[in-house]
């Protein structure tokens, strides 16, 4: 009896003493594994944090733009000067509007992610922008309005509140007439420059929401994202459609976050469910931005491997049990063989591989999310990096923290830096004759472009179109020596590297040398002026742009005729305007030049407009006309021969902007009649196809097409079948089924009758013949 109690005793002692040498190692083993589920939880917080950071960068930029875009609409002269207009909807009034379209910025040089501005005029109850101009009522009727507006008293109504607004409204449905759409827009509003109380009218700005989803981050299931104005008030809104979740209940949840500048994050209940709410304020904006999280998303990982690890502590004590009994039944057993066995049969159970395997899943999972926020993040760089290149070169920054902060979201140096212009220029052809066909300019521009990736990159440049690419260098504080050996260093090596067919037809300006980003704008000018005043430096490497100072008495800089030059040449009418504007301003009425001096400069205006006659390709009496009123001009007083010579300068430019216009719709025409004649054969050639193709609205082409061709556009595609069926019939022994489809028509019938209606004749009679 001792015996057995002995034996009980000492196999109590082996048990409880394996039992917690087993043990041991996997309680250690899950404390670690319950260590990193906090810390992946904690970094599942952080990731959305720094995405919604990241988006909230991203829609400044958008609210940087819109504003801008605003200032740009209720500063503009034109703007100003017909808002005090009446009656412009009739005759002879409504050149007023054209002049006003004309003076109106085009949006894809301002913000690409602007859906379209109206500019509301009060006083003639019009709406305009670049392309429309509707009355009230018929901008009501047939353009654009409210989903839930049900009459144009309401409309009018709700219109007079707009107006008084200033800034973002919350996103409604609109009902777009002119593409009989609906789309959810957020409203930008701000009055027009007024001094009468009721005012004279607003600017209205929608950016569409497709843009705000896309710059937000990635809506998760039962997710809310909100994103409020400086004022409090909620102008974007996004959750799944089942949800019903209030304004009001969303507002008294931020109403807290309104103190805190940074980051928040916090446990909130909205609509009977828990969410984890991640909130910050712009400080660029004023915007607020909120994601609300529900907490099952973010616990569901969590709670999978909370499971997991219950599983395996279950799994884990009942192997030690087992474990401990079989080795303690064995008392007689060495140590070491026991040791051997043991450690044998945690390998055959597993062991702590289950929790490792566990953990390296879960860690494989993070890193795949963090990259696939990096590549979406790297995705919208390219779309960001050419709208600031053209803001710095065509509409400039009104704050140097603008373009710092855009320089360093794209990581491009700009503080203690010198900054100048390169302008490559290709001339199809050096000593006169016709310009080459595109194929040549594209095979130019992506040459060009790839080898300024190998030369420099990361460079910050934009294609300008026929033929011309804008390159932005910049280096630390250099001299202009330096600098301009580099820069021939650089244009030798990039034609050294191209085809000796392309070299030989590049011209590179340098414009002038800034010291500061937001100069950047005035070297590319100085650049662009420079194609038109060549010829002295035309074996240089580069062609520099000379700012040397003038001391002369209050005359024009050398460049004057450069100017007009380029500006009459690229039909720039308001351009020119300016810069004429600015020098009868400056040299005629602001300062007191002596007569003989004024003479000479209105002599020089002429001059240049004489010789602007060889380069515009005139007919002869338009020559005479210019010629006699140059003549006449001649002995009249100074204001008679400023006002003449200016007058011809705009009538020359008119000219060649009307030319401009007519060979862009040549060449649109052009392309439209070869891509008819390689395409005939589709059967779903039609108006609507060949206008998406093109880019152009379907109206438009009707109207093109008609006025180059002198033929519909239905009756050129039915032309080209049938002629090309003439040819199969002669030539061929098909059947017709086959022809008809050949031609691009769907039944054989439909195709025999138009060969009687084209032709007069069947099939089978045109064959026999």
């Amino acid at each position: 009896m001792n015996k057995r109690g002995n034996k009980n005793i000492l196999f109590k002692k082996y048990f409880i003493m394996y039992f917690f040498a087993l043990l041991l190692p996997m309680v250690i083993c899950c404390s670690y594994y319950a260590y990193m589920l906090a810390v992946i939880n904690h970094d599942d917080i952080n990731t959305r944090k720094t995405e919604l950071i990241h988006s909230a960068s991203i829609f400044d930029t958008i609210v940087s733009e819109v504003n801008y875009l605003g200032d740009c609409l209720t500063s503009n002269v034109e703007v100003n000067h017909f808002k005090n207009l009446d009656n412009v909807m009739e005759y002879p009034n409504t050149y007023k509007i054209h002049e006003l379209q004309e003076a109106l910025p085009d949006l894809y040089l301002v913000n690409q992610a602007v859906y379209d501005y109206y500019i509301f005029f009060d006083k003639s109850e019009v709406v305009i922008n670049k392309s429309i101009a509707y009355t009230y009522e018929q901008f009501y009727d047939l353009y654009l309005r409210k989903d839930n507006i049900e009459d144009f008293e309401k409309w009018s109504l709700d219109r007079t509140e707009e107006s008084k607004h200033y800034g973002f409204l919350p996103m409604e449905e609109y009902e777009i007439y002119v593409k009989k759409t609906k789309e959810n827009l957020i409203c930008y509003t701000r009055p027009l420059l007024s001094t009468t109380i009721g005012g004279d009218g607003h600017v209205v700005i929608y950016i569409k929401e497709d843009v705000a989803s896309s710059v937000m981050p990635a809506m998760e299931e039962g997710s809310i994202q909100v994103v409020q104005d400086f004022s409090g008030n909620i102008i974007y809104k996004a959750f799944d459609d089942e949800m019903t979740i209030s304004d009001s209940d969303i507002e008294n949840l931020l109403q807290e976050a309104d103190d805190e500048k940074d980051a928040i994050q916090k446990e909130v209940n909205l609509g009977g469910e828990q969410y984890t709410m991640i909130s910050l304020e712009s400080e660029a904006s004023g915007m607020r931005y909120t994601n609300f999280v529900p907490n099952k998303i973010i616990n569901q990982r969590l709670t999978y491997c909370i499971l997991l690890l219950v599983a395996f502590i279950f799994v884990g004590i009942l192997v030690d049990v087992i474990l401990s009994y079989q080795i303690s039944i064995k008392n007689a057993t060495p140590i070491n063989d026991m040791l051997n066995k043991m450690s044998l049969r945690i390998e055959r159970f597993g062991g702590h591989q289950s929790a490792l395997a566990s953990l390296k899943e879960a860690f494989t999972y993070l890193a795949d999310s963090n990259d696939k926020l990096s590549n979406a993040l790297n995705d919208q760089k390219p779309y960001l990096q050419t709208a600031f290149v053209n803001r710095l070169l065509f509409s400039g920054f009104q704050e140097e923290k603008e373009i710092l902060r855009m320089a360093d979201y794209l990581q491009y140096q700009v503080e203690n830096r010198t900054f100048w212009v390169l302008l490559f220029r290709f001339h199809m052809v050096i000593n006169g004759g016709e310009e080459g066909d595109q194929k040549l300019l594209n095979t130019f521009s992506a040459s060009l472009t790839e080898l300024i990736d190998q030369k420099l990159p990361g460079s910050l440049y934009t294609d300008l179109g026929e033929g011309q690419l804008a390159l932005i260098m910049n280096t630390e504080a250099a001299g202009e020596d330096e600098i301009k050996k580099k820069s021939s260093e650089l244009v030798k090596n990039i034609k050294m590297q191209m085809a000796p067919s392309l070299a030989e037809k590049i011209f590179v300006y340098g414009g002038s040398i800034e010291s500061s980003p937001d100069r950047i704008r005035e070297s590319y000018l100085n650049a662009a002026y420079l194609c038109y005043n060549e010829a002295e430096q035309i074996e240089n490497t580069i062609i520099w742009y000379d700012h040397r100072e003038n001391h002369s008495i209050g005359y024009p800089s050398a460049d004057m005729h450069v100017k007009l030059v380029h500006y009459v040449t690229t039909g720039d009418e308001k351009g020119l305007h300016d810069y004429l504007e600015m020098i009868v301003t400056e040299y005629f009425i602001e300062s007191d030049l002596p007569v003989y001096v004024q003479h000479m400069l209105i002599t020089d205006l002429q001059s240049t407009l004489f010789r602007l006659l060889d380069l515009v390709k005139l007919g002869d009496s338009e020559y005479a006309r210019y010629y006699k009123e140059l003549e006449k001009n001649h002995n009249l007083p100074v204001l008679n021969q400023i006002r003449i010579t200016l007058n011809l300068f705009k009538e020359l430019c008119q000219f060649m902007n009307r030319q401009k216009k007519m060979q862009d719709a040549d060449m649109i025409a052009g392309g439209i009649v070869s891509y008819i004649d390689s395409h005939y054969g589709d059967p779903n050639l039609s108006l609507s196809m060949v206008a998406d193709q093109f880019e152009i609205s379907q109206p438009y082409l009707s109207s093109l097409f008609k006025q180059t061709q002198g033929i519909k556009f239905s009756n050129y595609i039915e032309n080209i079948r049938i002629d090309k069926a003439k040819d199969l019939l002669r030539t061929t022994d098909l059947p017709i089924v086959k022809i008809s489809e050949m031609v691009g028509y769907g039944s054989t019938n439909s195709f025999c009758r138009a060969f009687k209606r084209v032709t007069g004749l069947n099939t089978s009679e045109y064959r026999n013949d």
